[in-house]
């Protein structure tokens, strides 16, 4: 490459490894920049799942056979629903928001919703620097929408 003028450039070469497997998945949350979030006034932060879309109540739990039975039920409930196309489905709880609280009960709290196809079309990683001066790179699994 060519410089322009007489100004010298210099380079840095940094290692950069990717571990093959990790149990770890990480996710990037990103906050509103309208909410002006500065984390260094956080004295307590907690992370949990939004369960309130799981179903409480599960189906109803009639005989299959014997006094007070419908024979064939469920077989008829699937043959209805898939004449209508109602398609059930399973509730996933990595699927599910992410709440965030700080500074306790009278702190503040975001709710982050996840971003679907972030991770299709391109690749995302979030580098680590080790103490030895290389990076660790691991790949983003998931985007959330504070």
């Amino acid at each position: 490459m060519t410089s322009l003028g007489s100004s010298s450039s210099s380079a840095t070469e940094y290692t950069v490894r990717v571990p093959k497997n990790t149990s770890k998945k990480y996710n990037i949350m990103a906050f509103n920049s309208g909410d002006r979030v500065n984390c260094s006034t956080w004295t307590q932060a907690r992370m949990e799942r939004d369960m309130s879309a799981r179903r409480i109540y599960g189906e109803e739990e009639t005989p299959e056979s014997g006094a007070g039975s419908e024979f064939g039920k469920k077989q008829r409930e699937e043959a209805r629903r898939k004449k209508f196309g109602i398609v059930t489905r399973e509730f996933k709880a990595e699927d599910q928001p992410w709440i965030l609280k700080v500074n306790g009960k009278a702190g503040k709290k975001f709710k982050g919703v996840k971003k679907g196809g972030v991770t299709e079309n391109a690749s995302y990683y979030i580098f680590t620097q080790c103490p030895d001066g290389a990076f660790e790179a691991f790949p983003v699994h998931g985007w959330y929408n504070l």
